[in-house]
């Protein structure tokens, strides 16, 4: 080809775009088709023998089969029978907004090389702080995930309140405090930040699996008594495994009373307490005693992955005087709130809250107050469904009433002989794992199983756990995956 022959970028990019937009359409709508599965091992082992090979001369129009093999041995999250994970498919517009920030590659570390990025993550930010009972002056910012906003808050709470910590290091033991059932973030974050693992208190919690206030009223006086100084306390909302909301109310009450920091991990459950409170009133904020708060809109909202915001009651300047560093070669705006890479521990940032801005202007906040109402619904309906299923080759087992939309149940064979001592029998552990390998190397549909140590230290063995989420999962998909599980059970417990 030659040069006046060669393609401008805007052509190249209108060919994709139009193949594309062909190409995506096509494997969305194929997604809610039965017979196309929500994951494939033959696919993925065909992509496996190609993705080493790294030519000299590109293949040229010849990748759409590469994109078409991916697009095969991917998890289909499109598909109402993924029942996997927290999150779902994006929504049409949150596809076009992950193409916007290909398209503008914009960085928004500093404010001239993403200045719609910036405004637009401080008025996000601003937005959701309000909803969650902030003062004017807080605010917020993007981070790649739950795991690193919870980082920062923790990083902010250690700094301020030992500033000396910035340029001399620990100089003594400090103490977190969360709950037994709270994602292990918290642990890695304790970790990095120089607290170490020995100093995260694991606080009880009640049958529920809740965290206990009392509990960390007196871990907390005993940290105190050997000498360290409890400085952070995180709360969750909607925990990785039963989706329960801690407390906060009390639990703010305890902090006050150890002026410590009160972060709330609200990354899986926070939007029902910002957009459907109403819809499981536990789940709410104590306006004025939170100092911060995490919430993932790439989970229950539907936004791509990632988007998670960090929300802090003092406002970015409490963030850049924790962690900034003042660089002055990259960091040239004087007015606050311009450069906000500065206040985080990176330099590179996607302006991941243009995706959810995007989707929020189109849709309206009603739509996610619908999709939240909507994923509730279904996991009251599923626990229902678990509680008077009548089978003729095995019993349902609820193992307790969804504090949030996720759902935790057995199913037990017939043919199952166990230990009649025991109120969760081990064995039903090992079913469920089989049950879930089983359906799992199929594809047609993709489930999940957990288990969790409760606080009188019993060892629940593991169940199915269903976070419902996607607005394309309807009762006919519950039956579905009821319908499966039994017929797994038959298959691999009674096989003929």
């Amino acid at each position: 080809m030659t040069q006046q022959q060669k393609q401008t970028p805007a052509d190249e990019l209108q060919q994709f775009l139009e193949k594309g937009s062909q190409v995506f359409s096509d494997y969305v709508r194929d997604s809610h088709d039965p017979q196309r599965p929500v994951i494939s091992e033959q696919f993925t082992k065909e992509l496996q023998k190609e993705i080493s090979q790294f030519p000299r001369q590109g293949y040229g129009s010849k990748i759409w089969n590469d994109i078409d093999a991916i697009c095969r041995s991917s998890t289909n999250t499109w598909s109402p029978r993924f029942l996997y994970k927290l999150y779902a498919a994006p929504t049409p517009i949150g596809v076009v907004s992950e193409t916007l920030l290909g398209v503008l590659n914009n960085n928004s570390h500093v404010f001239k090389a993403s200045p719609a990025g910036t405004l637009i993550e401080q008025a996000v930010a601003k937005q959701l702080a309000k909803m969650a009972g902030f003062p004017e002056e807080s605010g917020g910012l993007t981070f790649p995930g739950g795991s690193y906003s919870n980082l920062h808050a923790l990083l902010v709470a250690r700094n301020q309140k030992c500033p000396e910590i910035k340029h001399k290091g620990l100089s003594r033991q400090l103490a977190v405090f969360t709950s037994m059932h709270a994602h292990y973030s918290i642990d890695k974050a304790a970790m990095a930040a120089g607290v170490g693992l020995d100093n995260v208190v694991h606080v009880p919690t009640d049958e529920q699996g809740r965290m206990d206030p009392q509990e960390l009223r007196r871990l907390m006086r005993q940290a105190e008594a050997d000498g360290k100084l409890p400085f952070f306390v995180n709360a969750t909302m909607g925990t990785t495994v039963l989706g329960a909301c801690d407390p906060v109310e009390e639990i703010a009450q305890v902090c006050q009373e150890f002026d410590a920091w009160l972060h709330v991990d609200g990354s899986w459950g926070g939007p029902l307490a910002l957009f459907a409170s109403s819809l499981v009133p536990s789940f709410s904020l104590p306006a004025g005693k939170v100092d911060s708060l995490v919430i993932n809109p790439h989970k229950l909202l539907g936004v791509p992955l990632q988007c998670s915001f960090l929300l802090v009651r003092q406002g970015l300047d409490a963030m850049q005087q924790a962690l900034g560093m003042n660089a002055a070669y990259l960091f040239h705006e004087t007015e606050a709130g311009c450069d906000v890479g500065d206040a985080t521990l990176g330099c590179g940032r996607r302006p991941d809250a243009i995706k959810f801005w995007l989707m929020w202007r189109f849709y309206g906040t009603d739509y996610f107050v619908s999709r939240l109402t909507h994923a509730r619904q279904l996991a009251q309906c599923l626990a229902h469904m678990v509680q008077t299923r009548v089978s003729s080759t095995g019993r349902w087992v609820l193992f307790m009433e969804p504090a949030s939309t996720c759902v935790c149940f057995w199913y037990v064979p017939n043919s199952l002989k166990t230990c009649v001592d025991s109120l969760y029998p081990t064995e039903w552990g090992m079913v469920t794992k089989q049950l879930c390998d089983f359906i799992n190397q199929k594809g047609s549909m993709l489930v999940d199983y957990a288990t969790i140590t409760m606080s009188q230290g019993q060892t629940i063995p593991a169940f199915f756990r269903i976070p419902l989420n996607s607005p394309d999962v309807t009762k006919d998909t519950l039956n579905d995956l009821l319908d499966t599980i039994e017929q797994a059970s038959i298959q691999v417990y009674s096989p003929t």
